[in-house]
Formats: C-alpha cells, sequence, structure tokens
C-alpha cells in the first residue's frame, strides 16, 4: 500500500508531462459574389466595380478555443482543451456562364480553377498555424493559478494571429496575389 501511494505522488507529480488532449474541428464555408457581363470588357467591369476592385476572391479563418481546468494540489493544470477553426472562402461567380462565348467560358474556367488553387494554399496555412497552436496548446505546463492558465491560452491565439498574419501575407507576396497561379483574367 505504502509502494502504491509513492507512485501515485510520482505519477502526479510528474503529470505536467503529459500532454493536455486537445480535439481541433474545422468548419469551412463556401460563399459567392456574383459578377456580370457577357463581353471581356463587361465582365472586368463587373469586377472593377466592387468595394475592393483588386481582390477577386478572398479567404478569411478564425480559431476559438474552449478549455477545462482543474486546481488540486497548489496548481491549476489544463485537462482539455477544444480549437475550433472556422475557415471562410468567397469566390466569384459569373452569372452569364452559360451564355457566354466559348473564349470566355474557356477563359473563365482556366480563372476559376487557379483561384481555387490559390485560395487553397491560404486554407492549408491557416490549418498549418491551427495544428502548431494545437501543439502549443497541448503543452501549457500547470501554474500556480488558473489565471495564469488563461492568459497562455490568451496569449497562444494571438501568437496564432500574429503567425497567420506574416505566413499569409509571405504566400501572397510568393504568388504575386496569385498572379504567379494563373488567378487573373485573360481574354486576349
Amino acid at each position: 500500500m505504502f509502494v502504491a501511494a509513492i507512485v501515485l505522488t510520482l505519477a502526479l507529480n510528474n503529470s505536467a508531462t503529459v500532454p493536455v488532449p486537445v480535439t481541433r474541428t474545422e468548419t469551412l464555408d463556401v460563399n459567392h459574389y456574383e459578377v456580370t457581363g457577357l463581353s471581356p470588357e463587361h465582365l472586368i467591369l463587373s469586377f472593377r466595380s466592387r468595394p475592393n476592385p483588386a481582390v477577386m476572391a478572398t479567404t478569411r479563418a478564425g480559431v476559438s478555443t474552449r478549455y477545462d481546468f482543474a486546481f488540486g494540489n497548489g496548481e491549476c493544470r489544463l485537462m482539455q482543451v477544444e480549437l475550433m477553426l472556422d475557415i471562410d472562402i468567397t469566390y466569384p461567380r459569373w452569372r452569364e456562364e452559360g451564355r457566354g462565348s466559348e473564349v470566355m467560358r474557356s477563359e473563365w474556367t482556366r480563372f476559376i480553377q487557379a483561384v481555387e488553387i490559390h485560395e487553397q494554399g491560404h486554407v492549408d496555412r491557416f490549418r498549418d498555424a491551427a495544428d502548431r497552436l494545437s501543439e502549443r496548446l497541448s503543452a501549457i505546463p500547470p501554474a500556480a493559478s488558473c489565471q495564469t492558465i488563461r492568459r497562455r491560452v490568451a496569449e497562444e491565439e494571438e501568437r496564432f494571429d500574429h503567425e497567420v498574419s506574416v505566413v499569409q501575407a509571405a504566400y501572397e507576396r510568393q504568388t504575386g496575389f496569385g498572379r504567379t497561379q494563373g488567378a487573373r483574367l485573360r481574354f486576349r
């Protein structure tokens, strides 16, 4: 009995090295905005009439966390974390696609495929950053107070936001905002 108590005490004292279980969920919403035109000029004019005409598609994401912690033996520890990654992609939809000329439809198809490839690159980077956040949350050690745990989780969420900003900006520079992937309409 005495030996078992010592082993249990050692296990509790070494539990700081046990990773916190993190469950990750994801939502992916795809939306569209409409562009219109039966000629290349009118279609391009439709894009240019938008509030931000340089942006043909967007991918946004955010994370939220829910977690449980327990206080005992003079320390607070995370018990479990749920990390939710919400991704929202917005693409253009050409209203007259079925009525456009063969040349316009062909160029539209090429363009949309390139835009989808580019936006998938953003999705992949958001997912990679969420994976890294999961690892960091899992490794948060016990602390003297639960307020310290809350602060550490908030710091990691802020780190995610900063990391995502840097990585996504680098991706845009690398791809010329999708140009190197063909995400530009070219009718000539």
